[in-house]
């Protein structure tokens, strides 16, 4: 027979049962009284001395410190007195269970501390400098403002703040509560659904570097399509938008204008062998130095580019090769090269809807696509302005099923594809026809987004808001965000004793309403001296209360829900000015 060993520790006692696992019987139980081990603080004082003078910043993360957060204040204390760096405590950025997450979240948030402090010192001197003498706030990654202390001892709460002001900012340019927010940047489209006034929040926190982790972020969606996003032919000839990000040609050929020169040199001789390299590409220095060892022609090009960027084909000339077997990627990639390329801002410059640049350089890089394509300059503009708005199009829809939390995702399904594209794209000889739309209106902000997002809303059938001062809603949000400070408080049951957790401190009350009480009455004083110090003269507290349910097994082997417990979250908004 096989038995199983179950065991639970409480703040008073462990428990203990051996079941056996076929029939779930309980064969003995035990109770003991719950053992702390104390700090071996000798060991923590020697430890923390071999990091004296190598380390800019510590984290302290323990188990359950959620619950009881006394051994990490202690260890920050010795971290402080010993070290005199940053000491951050796992329990003062998140009060969610999860001790490998939590401390991934503590970890990264100290290697970011010396790194936001420069950021903020170096703020301050250009603010000196101009005379200027105001309060600093920062950004949070759910749209919320933090004083200059709060971002120097939690930078990692800054993740995704940029993304999450913009959403602000249009919540506050177009005083909707409903919407999907679009803000297309150069590089990427970052979507955010907003419901009732409020943009939705990651539950499992932000992901950051590949690591989970336990911030409060807006919860956001990312796609590879921005105004500088690279327009290029594959290696079957088929029209490409992004996700690569490069210089557009109208803008560098705004302050080098002899590029149109060197792209109208181009000219097409026999059938083409290759296309990963696209003659309607040029190149200037990136940010990394030639990596020793390069070769003879790599040097080379390096020197041609040294004073002004070229095209792929002048290159090409100069190195006495052909441009189609010339590929220039891998010092693209290693950060060599900056490639400058054909890009939606050029599509708009050459359809003559925004000409801030050289609308010649666009048109001299179109130009050539348009002839790999054996099509008409005219016609190939047409597709892929099609291209892009289809691109924005899935973008949106992705987005939506996303936020559904649907789990679907469309480019993986050809069948969804194939639905899909008969609604964006409808042709009349087929039986068989679709149709797909948005039930909210598309909020768009960002420089490029009105151009694109009003044919992409028509595609999906949905309104498309381009607020006025679209182009810097993110700034905006910044300056008209609010300052918020939010608390949990969680109260659990243990031997008819209420313990009430907080991150400040552990009691133990004699019943439930007890436990409410100075859960209410400590976080929102508690509240009300964060916002204080934050600058803020008024200010408005809420408080929710919600039970924490888990599923057990009832003593006849069927699932039950039991409560485990009582999670209070006290938030207070107050206005810095």
């Amino acid at each position: 027979m096989a038995f199983i060993l179950g065991m639970d520790t409480g703040g008073t006692y462990t428990d203990g049962v051996v079941i056996d696992s076929a029939g779930r019987n309980i064969i003995c139980k035990a109770k003991a009284l719950t053992t702390r081990e104390d700090l071996d603080r000798d060991e923590i004082r020697n430890a923390l001395l071999q990091m004296k003078g190598r380390v800019e910043a510590i984290a302290v993360s323990g188990y359950a410190s959620v619950r009881n957060p006394k051994h990490e204040k202690e260890v920050g204390r010795m971290a402080q007195e010993l070290l005199d760096v940053s000491v951050v405590c796992a329990h003062q950025l998140t009060s969610a269970l999860g001790f490998h997450h939590r401390t991934v979240t503590a970890v990264l948030n100290g290697r970011l501390i010396p790194i936001i402090r420069q950021l903020l010192r170096s703020t301050k001197e250009v603010l000196r400098e101009k005379n200027i003498h105001a309060q600093l706030l920062v950004v949070k990654g759910d749209g919320t403002l933090m004083t200059e202390a709060v971002a120097k001892e939690r930078p990692i709460e800054t993740i995704l703040s940029g993304p999450a002001a913009s959403v602000i900012g249009s919540l506050a340019l177009t005083g909707r509560k409903e919407g999907i927010v679009l803000d297309m940047g150069g590089t990427t489209t970052d979507i955010a659904h907003v419901s009732d006034g409020t943009v939705k929040i990651k539950k499992e926190g932000a992901k950051v570097g590949g690591w989970f982790t336990r911030v409060q972020a807006a919860e956001m969606c990312t796609f590879g399509l921005g105004g500088d996003s690279r327009i290029f032919l594959d290696e079957k000839g088929r029209l490409q938008i992004g996700p690569q990000k490069v210089w557009p040609l109208c803008l560098i050929g705004a302050e080098y204008p002899h590029l149109v020169r060197e792209l109208k040199s181009f000219t097409r001789v026999g059938e083409y062998k290759r296309y990963f390299a696209q003659e309607a590409d040029c190149f200037l220095p990136g940010s990394n130095p030639l990596p020793a060892g390069a070769s003879e022609w790599e040097q080379r090009i390096a020197d041609m580019l040294r004073e002004r960027p070229h095209s792929l084909t002048y290159l090409a000339g100069q190195l006495g090769v052909d441009a189609e077997t010339l590929d220039l990627t891998p010092l693209v990639e290693s950060g060599v090269l900056s490639r400058i390329s054909v890009t939606p801002t050029d599509l708009l410059h050459a359809q003559g809807t925004y000409t801030r640049w050289n609308r010649d350089a666009a048109l001299a890089g179109i130009r050539i696509l348009a002839k790999r394509k054996e099509m008409p300059i005219s016609k190939f503009l047409s597709a892929a302005e099609e291209a892009v708005n289809e691109k924005m199009a899935m973008c949106c829809l992705q987005s939506a099923a996303d936020f559904d939390e649907s789990g679907a995702t469309f480019a993986d399904s050809p069948q969804a594809m194939y639905l899909i594209q008969n609604a964006l794209r409808p042709k009349k000889e087929r039986l068989l026809e679709s149709g797909i739309s948005l039930r909210k209106p598309i909020v768009a902000i960002g420089a490029p987004a009105g151009a694109w997002a009003r044919k992409a809303g028509a595609l999906l059938g949905t309104e498309v808001i381009v607020p006025e001062h679209a182009d810097v809603a993110n700034a905006y949000g910044a300056a008209a965000g609010q300052i918020t400070e939010t608390v949990e408080l969680l109260i659990s049951e243990d031997g008819g004793q209420y313990i009430l957790s907080a991150p400040w401190r552990r009691m133990v009350c004699g019943s439930r309403e007890e436990a409410v009480f100075y859960a209410i009455h400590e976080g929102r004083k508690h509240i009300e001296h964060l916002l204080r110090d934050a600058g803020c003269r008024t200010w408005t507290i809420r408080e929710t209360s919600s039970d924490i349910l888990a599923d057990v097994a009832a003593e006849d082997g069927t699932a039950q829900t039991a409560c485990m417990g009582t999670k209070l979250v006290i938030s207070g908004t107050g206005s810095p000015l």
